[in-house]
């Protein structure tokens, strides 16, 4: 009788858990659903979230093994010369679908791919494409970090605001190997009701010629490399008009600075770190508009 009163017991405490659990809002959903769709040209069509690849074995292979999971499927691999120099650090993947297992690869060696036009691009970085091929990239790169923020966001609606706190993330890395040195400064910068727009352009000439101070001439072309990239340059957000004044602050405390104030989202391409993307966290060019607008 004891152990049929605990069961029923439990039984009740699961079923109020269950039903304590906030409902999802109907438009966080539909946010959802919407980036998903606009971000869906720029990746592998829905059916390859569904097969599995058995087996892909890496060991001493290059980037250029993936044709092995595409060509039966009637899709070509397009790989730059930087990316087919690149070897795995592991020696195979399992049991993943071919969209992760893509994913996943390029991630290894720390590369980019898109989708496009019956074909996987893959590059070591986007400069390696043609301008085309970026201004692709870029919009697949934001509508990526737009859906992993949606469903962090709706992650923690389905949790409870009390057990996780909202807060925007902003990733920003420095100090790896041939990236930014983690302890760049600047030691006195400032904007006095300028558009956002030009505030990051002059901040990415600013790290230009700080770097440029004491570099020598192996260092050059990361220097000239250094770019700030705004996605979705054409928000509104850009054209809010803002002021500042940094005295001798780091280059992530700036950007984190200026993102979080503005509901933005930074994040470097890959480890070098040498590319700065910023994304509104909520561009009003997807707020009720069509996947053509992008």
């Amino acid at each position: 009788m004891r152990l049929l009163f605990v069961s029923l017991l439990i039984a009740s405490m699961l079923i109020g858990s269950f039903s304590c659990s906030p409902a999802i809002p109907k438009h966080e959903t539909e946010r959802l659903k919407k980036l998903e769709s606009a971000l869906a040209p720029f990746i592998l069509p829905a059916k390859f979230d569904e097969e599995r690849v058995e087996h892909l074995n890496l060991r001493n292979e290059r980037i250029s093994k993936l044709a092995e999971i595409l060509e039966p499927h009637d899709i070509k691999l397009q790989v730059s010369e930087q990316a087919l120099q690149q070897s795995f650090p592991l020696n195979g993947l399992s049991g993943f679908t071919i969209q992760r297992t893509v994913d996943q690869c390029v991630r290894y060696i720390d590369g980019c791919w898109l989708y496009h036009d019956n074909t996987v691009f893959v590059a070591k970085d986007p400069s390696e494409f043609d301008q085309a091929l970026q201004k692709k990239y870029e919009q697949k790169f934001a509508l990526s970090l737009l859906v992993n923020q949606q469903n962090f966001q709706i992650g923690q609606i389905e949790m409870g605001v009390a057990r996780l706190p909202m807060k925007v993330l902003t990733y920003v890395r420095f100090g790896l190997p041939g990236g930014l040195p983690e302890n760049i400064k600047l030691d006195n910068i400032s904007w006095q009701d300028t558009p956002l727009k030009e505030i990051f352009r002059d901040l990415e000439s600013a790290v230009r010629k700080e770097l440029g101070k004491n570099a020598n001439h192996s260092k050059k072309e990361s220097i000239e490399n250094f770019e700030i990239t705004l996605l979705f340059e054409d928000d509104e957000v850009y054209e809010r008009k803002k002021s500042y004044h940094f005295k001798n602050s780091s280059i992530e405390s700036i950007i984190s600075t200026i993102c979080e104030e503005n509901q933005l989202h930074s994040r470097g391409h890959s480890a070098t770190d040498e590319q700065f993307y910023i994304v509104p966290l909520h561009p009003s060019i997807l707020i009720g508009a069509g996947d053509r607008n992008l």
